[in-house]
């Protein structure tokens, strides 16, 4: 990637302030210092994402490339170029364009049909959403090239959102299975991309039987709609949901022991502590590829 930009910052923090403050025997009634040590908590949150190379909390980034890839030598006998996502777990694109020959910007739309529907257009992109710290990949549909480019600075550019999960607003109805989320369109990436896969998690308090949570996922998505795999018990509304998956507590206790350890040595010490970030090597949560 020749750039990166935050377009959207994560909506909430993987390690709660009580807990913290719990940690450091600090009590609830005592909010004086609640302000740096919110700071301290997404320092320390950042310094685990910055180690292992993944995104926690949903949030959205622009990546700015300065042409489609060409193809890696080990793929080159084949032809297979492919753009590897950074800061995964991937949820899903909100746009990929590109400057054409002409000048024009254009868009691609992604093809799920691996190239058995001659129908699409003869642009587009494939998707591997890839899984855990593994980073998604794109490639051109099958047996097709990248589109032709104008040799311009950062002529392709593609938002999209990552993380493990994060918050959302939405409403149900009862005996409904569709997720309304007022100022949140879901992208088709957020359902299956065939039939078997899972999409994206959802819990929704309260919508299931005898006010019990609906844990379910994403079953497919039209016109910016999300309808679940799971119809809802009982109707909510405006109830804060959680998508995706939950941040993994080998994460979480990172996150506290760092912010720890940056409350007890402040400036004294101008460096990360060895123990607690290098620990997430050997427990699999650090992304060696993108």
């Amino acid at each position: 990637m020749e750039s990166m930009i935050l377009i959207t910052a994560p909506a909430a923090e993987p390690v709660a302030l009580a807990d913290f403050k719990g940690l450091l025997d600090i009590p609830a009634t005592d909010t004086s210092r609640d302000s740096t040590l919110l700071m301290m908590l997404l320092a320390a949150r950042e310094a685990v994402e910055n180690y292992c190379r993944i995104a926690l909390i949903t949030q959205t980034w622009l990546a700015r490339l300065d042409s489609f890839p060409s193809a890696p030598l080990r793929y080159d006998r084949n032809g297979y170029p492919q753009v590897l996502l950074p800061k995964p777990p991937f949820q899903s694109v909100d746009f990929f364009k590109y400057v054409d020959t002409s000048g024009a910007v254009q868009s691609l739309t992604r093809d799920p049909s691996y190239g058995t529907n001659l129908a699409a257009p003869f642009y587009g992109y494939q998707l591997e959403p890839g899984g855990g710290i593994m980073p998604a990949a794109l490639s051109p549909p099958w047996a097709r090239p990248w589109a032709p480019q104008r040799m311009v600075p950062a002529n392709t550019a593609l938002q999209y959102r990552c993380g493990y999960g994060g918050p959302l607003t939405v409403s149900m109805t009862a005996g409904s299975a569709v997720l309304s989320s007022p100022g949140f369109t879901f992208n088709p990436d957020d359902a299956p991309q065939i039939a078997g896969d899972t999409g994206t998690a959802i819990n929704v308090p309260g919508a299931g039987a005898a006010g019990a949570a609906l844990a379910t996922y994403v079953a497919s998505v039209s016109n910016g709609i999300a309808t679940l795999a799971t119809a809802a018990t009982a109707a909510v509304a405006s109830v804060s949901a959680w998508q995706g998956n939950q941040v993994p507590n080998s994460l979480c206790l990172a996150i506290l022991f760092q912010a720890q350890f940056f409350f007890e040595q402040g400036a004294v010490c101008d460096q990360l502590e060895p123990r607690v970030i290098n620990s997430l090597r050997n427990g699999g949560y650090r992304n060696l590829v993108s």
